[in-house]
C-alpha cells in the first residue's frame, strides 16, 4: 500500500510540474524588439588568425551580432597565483573588433574537458589545489569520487580572493575593448553552468542516469549539520520533524543511498527530503550571489554591460515514474523559481539550454526526457520575474539531412519567438563556417530561421465579418506568426480600432524574409470561427518597419 501511495504522490508531482510550466504564456507571437543572434567560438585556441578573421567576416556578413568565447582561467593564470598572461585574448579581442562584431567573453573558471561536446583539455591552474585542503576545494560524490572540474561552492574564501584577482585583472586589461564587449558571462559551475558536478563521465555516469549528489566532503556534511542546527533548536525538534530517533548531531547527514532516497519517496514526501534538497540548492544560489557580486564590483563601472550566467537544461528523468526530476535534484535544481529569484536579486541575465530538443522521449524508458516542457517552464518564470533570458542549443546542429537540421532550428524558433527570448547563441562556429570563411549548408538554415533582424510591422485587417466577443488574429508560415495556428505557438493578436473601424496591432517580425499569412476570426471561447477566404497572402518583408494591410 505504501508503494501505491508513493506512486500516486509522484504522479501528482509530475502532473503538477507539467501544468505549472505552461501557466504564463504570451498571448501573441513576436520577436523581441532587441533580439540578437550570437555564435559560440570553438573551445580550443585559435591557431590560424587569418582563417579566423575570414570566419568572423562571414558571420558579420550574415547578420550575426557577436561571437561568444570561453576565456579559460587555466590558461591566463596557469603559471602562478596572481600572475596573468592575457596576450592571447587581447589578440582575440582585437580580431573580433576589426571584423566589426561584438564580443561576449565568458570568464570560464571551470575546466575544459569531460563534458558533452568538449574537445579540449584545460584544467584549473595547478597551484590552486595548494591553497587549501582538497576537502574544501573539491566536490565529493556519493561514490567518494573527487571532482576537480571547478572549485567547490563551499570554498568561499578561496573563490572570493581568486575570482576578485581574476576579474580585476580582466577589467584592467580589457577596458580598451568596452565598445566591443556586448556582455560578460560568469562561470558558476561545471561547463560554466550553475550546478553541481552530478553527471560526470569520470564518475561512471552515463546518459540518462540521474547522476550523483555532491555533498559528501567533510565541509559539505558539516555545513548541512550547521544549517539544520539553525533551523531546529535541538535534536528533539529535528527528530519530530524528520520522524527519526537520532541521538547526536553527527548522525545528521546527506542521503546514504541516493537511489533509495528517490525511489522510497523520501525526496518528495519527507521533511528530511525537503530540508536536504532546499539546503543543497541554497549552497548553489549563495555561490551564484558571491560570484555575481564580485563580477558587478569589477565590471559594472568599467564596461557598463549586462552580466549573465547559465543554467543547464537537465531534461532527463523528468517523468521517471520511480524518481521524477531526480537528475535535476541531483544537480542542485530543486526549486527553479527560487533559483531565478537569485538571478533577479543578483541582476543577472539568464542563458538556458536545450532549445533545439523535443519531447519525443517524454514517456520512454529510461529517458523520460521532456526538454521542450522544461524550456517553456524556465522562460515563463523568467518572464514573470522580468529576467532577461537568452537561449542555446545543447548539442551541435550539423547534419547531412537538411530536414532534420531545419526541425532543430524550428524547435528553437518556437521558443524564441513565443516566449520572449532576447537572444540565441548557436553552438558552434565550425558548424556554420568553414575554415576558409565559406558558409556551410547549416549557415543558410540557421540564418533564415534564427539569424534575424526584428522590424516592427503595423498590421491592419479591414472588413473582417466579426461579431461581439470575436477577435482577429494573423497566422503564417513562420513561428513569429504562430506557424499556421500551431498549438505550440501563438498568433499575432489584433485589437479593434473604433476610430478606423478595423482591426490593428503591431508585432516584430523578421526583416528580409518570405512570409505567407492569413487572418482568422477567433470567437469568445478561443476557438477559430473562420479563416480568411482565398489564397494565402505572400510578402517579402522589407529591411525597415512598415505597415501591412489586409482587405478581408
Amino acid at each position: 500500500m505504501k508503494k501505491i501511495i508513493n506512486r500516486i504522490v509522484i504522479g501528482l508531482l509530475i502532473i503538477g510540474f507539467v501544468s505549472n510550466s505552461f501557466y504564463h504564456m504570451s498571448t501573441s507571437a513576436d520577436i523581441s524588439s532587441d533580439y540578437e543572434p550570437y555564435v559560440m567560438a570553438p573551445l580550443t585556441k585559435i591557431t590560424d588568425w587569418s582563417s579566423f578573421t575570414n570566419q568572423l567576416e562571414t558571420l558579420k556578413e550574415n547578420g550575426v551580432h557577436a561571437i561568444t568565447t570561453d576565456v579559460w582561467w587555466g590558461d591566463v593564470e596557469s603559471e602562478a597565483n596572481n600572475q596573468f598572461d592575457w596576450s592571447y585574448y587581447k589578440q582575440y579581442a582585437e580580431v573580433v573588433k576589426d571584423a566589426g562584431l561584438k564580443w561576449v567573453p565568458i570568464l570560464s573558471t571551470h575546466q575544459c574537458g569531460g563534458n558533452v561536446g568538449d574537445d579540449c583539455n584545460i584544467p584549473l591552474p595547478d597551484w590552486i589545489w595548494n591553497l587549501d585542503s582538497h576537502d574544501t576545494l573539491t566536490q565529493k560524490s556519493e561514490t567518494g569520487y573527487i571532482n576537480k572540474e571547478t572549485l567547490s561552492p563551499w570554498a568561499n574564501q578561496i573563490i572570493e580572493t581568486q575570482y576578485q584577482e581574476l576579474y580585476q585583472s580582466f577589467a584592467q586589461h580589457f577596458s580598451q575593448y568596452k565598445e566591443t564587449i556586448d556582455k560578460i558571462y560568469i562561470s558558476t559551475g561545471p561547463a560554466g553552468e550553475l550546478r553541481y558536478s552530478s553527471y560526470a563521465s569520470s564518475d561512471n555516469w552515463n546518459y540518462p542516469e540521474r547522476g550523483k549528489f555532491q555533498a559528501y566532503s567533510d565541509i559539505a556534511k558539516q555545513d548541512f549539520r550547521e544549517s539544520m542546527k539553525q533551523k531546529y533548536d535541538n535534536l528533539s525538534q529535528l527528530n519530530t520533524a524528520w520522524e527519526t530517533n537520532l541521538t547526536s548531531w553527527n548522525q545528521v547527514s546527506p542521503p546514504t543511498d541516493g537511489n533509495q532516497f528517490f525511489t522510497s519517496g523520501a525526496a518528495y514526501q519527507s521533511t528530511y527530503g525537503d530540508d536536504f534538497l532546499t539546503w543543497y540548492q541554497h549552497v548553489l544560489t549563495n555561490h551564484l550571489s558571491l560570484v555575481a557580486d564580485i563580477a558587478h564590483s569589477n565590471f559594472d563601472d568599467v564596461f557598463h554591460v549586462p552580466i549573465g550566467a547559465k543554467i543547464a537544461g537537465i531534461h532527463w528523468k523528468m517523468n521517471d515514474p520511480q524518481m521524477p526530476h531526480a537528475a535535476e535534484y541531483s544537480a542542485g535544481y530543486y526549486n527553479y523559481s527560487q533559483i531565478l529569484d537569485q538571478f533577479k536579486a543578483s541582476d543577472l541575465q539568464l542563458t538556458f539550454t536545450a532549445l533545439e530538443m523535443d519531447n519525443s522521449n517524454a514517456e520512454t524508458s529510461p529517458y523520460y526526457s521532456e526538454p521542450k516542457t522544461l524550456v517553456t517552464q524556465i522562460a515563463s518564470l523568467a518572464a514573470d520575474k522580468k529576467i532577461t533570458i537568452n537561449g542555446e542549443n545543447a548539442l551541435a546542429i550539423s547534419s547531412n539531412d537538411a530536414n532534420y537540421s531545419i526541425s532543430r532550428y524550428q524547435n528553437i524558433a518556437q521558443h524564441l519567438f513565443n516566449e520572449d527570448f532576447k537572444g540565441f547563441t548557436l553552438l558552434r562556429l565550425q558548424n556554420i563556417v568553414h575554415e576558409n570563411g565559406s558558409p556551410t549548408n547549416e549557415m543558410n538554415r540557421f540564418i533564415n530561421i534564427l539569424g534575424v533582424t526584428p522590424i516592427q510591422v503595423n498590421f491592419i485587417v479591414k472588413n473582417a465579418p466579426t461579431s461581439y466577443g470575436d477577435t482577429v488574429h494573423l497566422t503564417g508560415n513562420r513561428w513569429e506568426m504562430g506557424k499556421w495556428n500551431s498549438p505550440n505557438g501563438q498568433n499575432i493578436k489584433l485589437s479593434w480600432d473604433s476610430s478606423n473601424q478595423d482591426w490593428r496591432g503591431s508585432a516584430y517580425i523578421a526583416a528580409d524574409r518570405y512570409y505567407e499569412m492569413k487572418a482568422i476570426i477567433v470567437g469568445a471561447n478561443g476557438e477559430i470561427k473562420q479563416w480568411e477566404p482565398g489564397a494565402n497572402h505572400t510578402w517579402a518583408s522589407p529591411h525597415h518597419s512598415t505597415n501591412y494591410t489586409i482587405e478581408w
